[in-house]
């Protein structure tokens, strides 16, 4: 198998740490994505290269969720596998397609509106 190693994974160099960690007082995630999106992009982290060879792509074809009310334990069970093998394969140089799908108009969110609304609309 000829995997191409992303471009992230070639320096295997320990970072010299920035100064002593410290501990916020309340954890927050307020930009963030805005710090480690450029890097993602130019690193091409989650990119996916589609004249990659077979033997390099790794596929994760995953149902949309359904949007069933408030969250629960189920939505984090039902990705969190996946995006765990979806990590590891890219850490390990695979190519990963892992495309998102949303399904918000399936019938548990019609059911949802119809009992918060307290209507029926059953052909």
């Amino acid at each position: 198998m000829s995997k191409k190693p992303r471009s992230y994974l070639l320096n295997n160099a320990i970072p010299e740490p920035l100064g002593p960690a410290t501990v916020p007082d309340k954890a927050g995630v307020e930009g963030l994505e805005a710090k480690w999106a450029p890097d993602w992009e130019a690193k091409q982290v989650y990119g996916f290269d589609m004249g990659a060879a077979k033997e390099n792509i790794y596929s994760i074809d995953t149902p949309p969720p359904t949007a069933s009310g408030s969250l629960h334990v189920g939505h984090v069970f039902s990705y969190t596998h996946t995006d765990v093998v979806a990590r590891y394969k890219r850490m390990n140089g695979y190519d990963v397609y892992y495309p998102m799908g949303w399904d918000d108009n399936g019938l548990p969110t019609e059911r949802r509106v119809q009992n918060y609304y307290g209507v029926r609309c059953d052909p």
